[in-house]
């Protein structure tokens, strides 16, 4: 009879806990989609780049590609097929010296990346979604020779579009 009861108190407990949980708002990452029913696929374009990080355009608009697949709640497609576009900018890029091993030696540096993404209808081009200062910074290691240097660059600046790009989907499907 004990564990009977004792069974009864933990699942009531469980059950509470779930109702908690689905009452406050809690919902999984990427299953909520509070867009307009009518859109189903988004076209990402390359990025425009402003900035001397060459190939950072591409950079960008593939994690976000990668990001709005992996989610699988809105599709994206070429233009032709798709009813809303998100296009992006990169404003600027900009390294600055962290920590440094002398007056005139750095060991850590920061790149620090602003975006202005702009999400339009593809029909009219009214704006359902921007965010026209989305700024990340990542911190990298500057090693003696300058091509690992140029390399921890490079992944700090994959860090910063795939910590955008998760930002940027869901600010799109979930907070609309």
């Amino acid at each position: 009879m004990n564990n009977n009861i004792m069974l009864r108190v933990i699942l009531l407990i469980g059950l509470l806990g779930m109702g908690l949980l689905c009452g406050c708002g809690y919902g999984f990452r990427g299953a909520v989609n509070n867009l307009p029913p009518e859109i189903k696929a988004v076209h990402i374009p390359v990025f425009v780049n402003n900035t001397t990080e060459a190939g950072a355009e591409v950079v960008f608009a593939n994690a976000l590609i990668y990001e709005f697949t992996r989610g699988g709640v809105i599709g994206v497609v070429s233009e032709t097929n798709a009813q809303g576009i998100i296009s992006g900018r990169i404003k600027s890029a900009a390294v600055d010296s962290v920590i440094y091993a002398s007056q005139t030696q750095s060991v850590d540096r920061k790149v620090t990346v602003v975006l202005e993404v702009i999400f339009r209808r593809a029909d009219n081009q009214k704006i359902l979604w921007q965010n026209l200062d989305m700024i990340r910074s990542e911190n990298f290691r500057v090693g003696v020779d300058p091509n690992q240097t140029d390399r921890s660059r490079e992944e700090a600046l994959r860090k910063i579009s795939k910590d955008l790009s998760e930002r940027i989907y869901s600010s799109i499907l979930e907070n609309f």
